[in-house]
């Protein structure tokens, strides 16, 4: 991941930014606004070197290779009771439904694109203390069978902790979810997203306003989670990255 800055920008073109694998796939498309632009490399982008292109109109100005260095993911292990009690098929149909309900509204979300950055220096930290329980990218096996990747950070805290807002931006989604529980999606413009998952208690609301280090909720273990912890994510342009290291990316 990483910020981009472009001088002598024409006013009335467009300028993008785009990377592509070794066989000239487009992965992925980052707008160009006020000379910068955010972009980010997928965790599952397979290639060795990224190539990175700006186009004015449609017309390639500018080509580059990105090396790709691969880490180290870590493999978590989790294990759950089965409850005594059966779910019906019934009842496993609409939680099913449920949840692919909400994984579109929240890809909806995520896919508006704000022209306007709520400008701050560097990511606030989401709690005053951060002790990682489960780091981004982690391989989730769960009673022995792989389940996902875990596209976030998991922070230790104890239940009722203040969570603070990442950047200043909008509340685009405030409600609860079933696998997250009561979630919060704030946009900060220009394709950069913030995510905090399993709140006991949400405190803002959606289409509101709200300031970096704004408390915004409350530390819990509402949804899918095994105890008190906060789950934050960090999207680029609908690209998932590691906020441990989008706290060391410079903003302005």
């Amino acid at each position: 991941m990483g910020k981009l800055k472009i001088y002598g920008l024409e006013k009335n073109s467009v300028y993008e930014l785009y990377i592509e694998d070794f066989r000239g796939n487009r992965e992925y498309i980052f707008p160009i606004i006020d000379k910068v632009s955010y972009f980010a490399i997928d965790r599952r982008f397979k290639d060795k070197i990224a190539h990175l292109f700006i186009t004015k109109d449609n017309k390639i100005i500018y080509k580059r290779e990105i090396p790709v260095i691969k880490r180290k993911y870590r493999v978590s292990r989790i294990w759950v009771r089965k409850g005594k009690k059966k779910v019906s098929k019934y009842k496993l149909k609409l939680i099913l439904e449920r949840i692919k309900r909400e994984n579109r509204l929240l890809r909806k979300a995520l896919k508006v694109y704000t022209k306007k950055l709520y400008r701050e220096k560097y990511f606030h930290k989401p709690l005053k203390i951060l002790k990682v329980s489960t780091p981004f990218g982690a391989k989730r096996i769960l009673n022995g069978k792989r389940k996902y990747i875990h596209w976030g950070v998991d922070f230790r805290a104890r239940r009722g902790t203040p969570v603070y807002a990442s950047l200043s931006g909008k509340v685009v989604l405030a409600r609860n979810f079933y696998l997250t529980g009561n979630t919060v999606v704030i946009n900060h413009g220009l394709g950069i997203y913030t995510l905090y998952a399993h709140l006991d208690k949400i405190l803002v609301k959606e289409g509101r306003f709200v300031k970096v280090g704004q408390t915004i909720g409350k530390v819990g273990s509402t949804g899918r989670s095994t105890g008190p912890h906060l789950h934050f994510g960090i999207y680029i342009n609908d690209v998932k990255v590691d906020p441990m290291l989008a706290f060391k990316l410079k903003l302005d």
